[in-house]
């Protein structure tokens, strides 16, 4: 009482107020529905072709939820987990009247973290990334066939326009260090047969692209590493509302050193290789391939 009477009207209100706005945040902190976001989130997911696990969910700060053991599933059966997860509302997106989640996730041992939102007719997703390891990328090892290695960094901030492609945005720049190819098979374009591959030092991995014109095109793309050399040209895909079935085109060059095929394990391994992808090797050595397919299904075939 003491102090109350030692504070002047305008601080007793300011502490009043002060009170009151811990005491509602406090309240929302102890209120916020998890149960009722983990659901949506689900029906999300589902609704976009996934199908979510989560082995424990709990609030995590204001308005959002942090869920532990969390898998991803698709259709075709690719699963992704993810050690943990947390989502919050954007609530600055909701007074713009658009849908907005910031995230943070935890997965191959790295960090994703970033914001998703859409209203009307644009999507748009920020996110950076840190200290992915490809190696313990099982999805990624399956999809490709090809067991990766290397650490994953780099960021993208993406803006996608359904109504009108031509007026998305954005732009990607990623990186992989110590990149290299531990094993697996690849495909021979035009053969239906595929390659036992050895281990393939492929050092760093650098890729930049910038939207225009409803295009993703790659200002760079390229390889560099002690076993072979590698860059696209002219490469793009034209933007879809979903991003895995966006057409895909381009070329690609791939020129071996000869220090790659020095090593006990690839000498064997060069006759076979000069046979099979003789028609995508030119003058220089390089072999040359044209992409095609889409960023789900990419193909290619030989093209000197």
């Amino acid at each position: 009482m003491d102090l109350d009477l030692k504070l002047k009207p305008w601080q007793r209100w300011a502490a009043y107020g002060v009170f009151a706005a811990a005491a509602f945040l406090l309240a929302l902190r102890q209120t916020f529905p998890t149960q009722a976001v983990k659901e949506r989130l689900i029906m999300e997911a589902a609704a976009q072709g996934w199908q979510v696990r989560v082995a424990d969910v709990g609030p995590a700060g204001l308005l959002g939820v942090a869920m532990t053991s969390l898998s991803l599933e698709s259709r075709e059966g690719l699963r992704i987990p993810i050690e943990r997860l947390e989502a919050t509302l954007r609530p600055w997106s909701f007074l713009r009247g658009r849908r907005g989640v910031a995230f943070d996730a935890t997965l191959f041992e790295g960090h994703v973290k970033g914001f998703a939102e859409e209203g009307g007719q644009t999507r748009r997703l920020a996110a950076t990334l840190d200290g992915i390891d490809l190696s313990r990328a099982v999805p990624l090892r399956r999809k490709t066939g090809v067991d990766l290695a290397g650490l994953l960094k780099g960021d993208l901030d993406l803006t996608l326009d359904e109504r009108e492609p031509a007026k998305s945005a954005g732009h990607l720049d990623l990186a992989v260090q110590r990149a290299a190819v531990n094993g697996g098979e690849m495909p021979i374009p035009g053969m239906g047969g595929a390659l036992t591959l050895p281990r393939i030092a492929l050092g760093q991995l650098s890729a930049r692209a910038t939207v225009k014109d409803g295009k993703l095109a790659f200002d760079k793309l390229e390889v560099k590493g002690e076993d072979l050399e590698a860059s696209g040209d002219g490469l793009y895909c034209v933007l879809q509302p979903r991003l895995a079935f966006a057409p895909i085109f381009g070329k690609l060059r791939v020129k071996v050193n000869d220090a790659f095929w020095a090593k006990p394990a690839a000498s064997a391994f060069k006759g076979v290789a000069d046979l099979a992808l003789a028609q995508a090797k030119g003058r220089d050595g390089a072999y040359g391939f044209q992409l095609m397919g889409t960023l789900g299904q990419p193909q290619a075939r030989m093209a000197p």
